[in-house]
């Protein structure tokens, strides 16, 4: 069976002019673009949806998009939520799951479509199966969906290619990457990439943005604005005088594209739903992202090699090496909480330990594919990806590198989730900076400690 046959009478029926593709077995949309030639912005996928009281709903958004939950249920004045996979079975019974067709008609559910899929002039979908698509141009599509109400209800995963913001090449990953990506394709609760870091990441790669434009963005969310100033406005940079806002921060102490990443690693972080308390809560996960963002840049700094690392660039590549760790809480809660629960009753216990005994998957490969899935730079994705890895001489070695320094470092203060790290500080700076460095420059960070630690709670309010 290449169509479901519920699916393919109801085409029919409809007098639906639709094509037929067959290809071999596979469950993920992601490689089938990429071997078919179709662009994830034609490819039509579906997310179930569910109230408390059992309301369903049908939203079909484009592969390049990931739903955008809260402005849905603003919009629709409903607190949906991911509908759960055995509801979804008993109201497909008979589909393959994850070749779920994005057509709500033959089985009676609500739908709604977001807008901008309508502008392709044909879209592709799955037919119900493992072994073929179904693809239709704009006119049968505009027919299909004619009933069903459409919004601007996602927002765009990726840059488009023609901003050209490095990413990590397949050659680079584990063997087992393929399966990660293959699994994590799957799930229909990915978060977005926010609208405020998408339209930074675009400001801070355009060389005409000015630091007003930057300013206006960024403070469009008043609470990352708020920090972006109360950093600026730290002892640490030395700045004495009055700071009254994000182009003051960028004029006058951070500069442009650091004011950008420290917005953009706070704006990154707010669209996962994570608990607040524990070892891996909230209020510890940005303790230790500020603590080696900010390590992390001041070794880049005392390095002194801006040709092989940018301390602003540091910075952000410390900031979100670890949000594979919100990733976690966001799509796998239940594996995240015994997690949280067995790192507080072991203390010296390290996070990847943990994991090798609860999961068959790290939060460095988690938090790599989001950020690939974002197209943020490759020396931060390689950084999320390759933290833990000691023999990692791979591309942008050098800010991989950095981060596991400033872990290391930083564990000695309990901070981080290395446990009880007994590596040898000469070995972590070999080829990069002495240990005698490497010490002061610590001792220097940690004098913020209190700054930083309010920061912190801040931001995780």
């Amino acid at each position: 069976m290449i169509v479901a046959h519920s699916l393919q009478t109801y085409l029919e029926q409809r007098n639906l002019n639709y094509k037929v593709h067959p290809h071999n077995f596979e469950t993920s949309a992601s490689v089938l673009c990429q071997e078919m030639g179709i662009e994830p912005d034609q490819f039509a996928v579906p997310i179930v949806l569910q109230t408390s009281k059992k309301a369903t709903l049908m939203a079909v958004i484009p592969l390049s998009a990931a739903l955008d939950l809260n402005r849905l249920r603003a919009l629709l004045q409903r607190d949906f939520n991911y509908a759960q996979e055995s509801e979804i079975e008993s109201w497909f019974n008979g589909l393959v799951l994850a070749a779920l067709p994005p057509i709500p008609g033959p089985f009676g559910v609500p739908c709604i479509v977001e807008r901008s899929l309508l502008n392709q002039p044909r879209i592709f979908m799955r037919g119900g199966s493992n072994n073929g698509l179904i693809s239709m141009d704009n006119a049968s599509a505009e027919s299909l969906y004619a009933r069903y109400p459409k919004a601007i209800i996602s927002n765009p995963m990726a840059l488009p290619e023609s901003e050209q913001i490095p990413h990590i090449e397949l050659g680079n990953y584990p063997q087992f990457i393929h399966q990660i990506h293959n699994k994590l394709d799957k799930l229909q609760r990915l978060p977005a990439i926010p609208a405020m870091a998408f339209k930074i990441i675009q400001q801070v790669s355009d060389v005409n943005t000015s630091a007003s434009e930057l300013a206006e963005t960024i403070e469009l969310d008043p609470s990352v604005a708020a920090q972006v100033i109360r950093y600026a406005s730290s002892p640490y940079f030395g700045y004495r005088g009055r700071m009254d806002s994000v182009q003051d921060a960028i004029t006058r102490v951070l500069g442009f594209e650091l004011v950008g990443n420290i917005a953009l690693g706070i704006a990154s972080g707010k669209v996962f739903n994570a608990p607040h308390t524990g070892p891996l809560g909230l209020k510890e996960y940005w303790k230790h992202s500020l603590y080696s963002a900010l390590l992390t840049q001041a070794l880049a700094r005392k390095i002194n090699q801006p040709q092989q690392v940018n301390p602003a660039q540091a910075y952000l590549c410390g900031l979100l090496h670890n949000i594979g760790v919100l990733m976690i809480a966001h799509i796998y809660p239940a594996e995240f909480n015994r997690l949280n629960r067995t790192l507080a009753d072991q203390p010296g216990l390290a996070l990847t330990e943990a994991e090798q005994e609860f999961m068959n998957i790290g939060h460095d490969h988690i938090g790599g594919y989001i950020l690939e899935k974002w197209r943020l730079p490759a020396q931060v994705v390689n950084s999320a990806y390759f933290h833990h890895d000691e023999n990692y001489d791979g591309d942008n070695a050098p800010y991989v590198r950095l981060v596991r320094l400033s872990n290391h470092l930083l564990a000695r203060e309990d901070i981080g989730d290395l446990g009880y790290d007994t590596s040898d500080l000469a070995a972590c700076c070999a080829g990069l900076i002495s240990s005698e460095e490497a010490q002061s420059v610590f001792e220097e960070v940690m004098q913020m400690g209190v700054e930083i630690d309010s920061l912190a709670e801040c931001i995780a309010a």
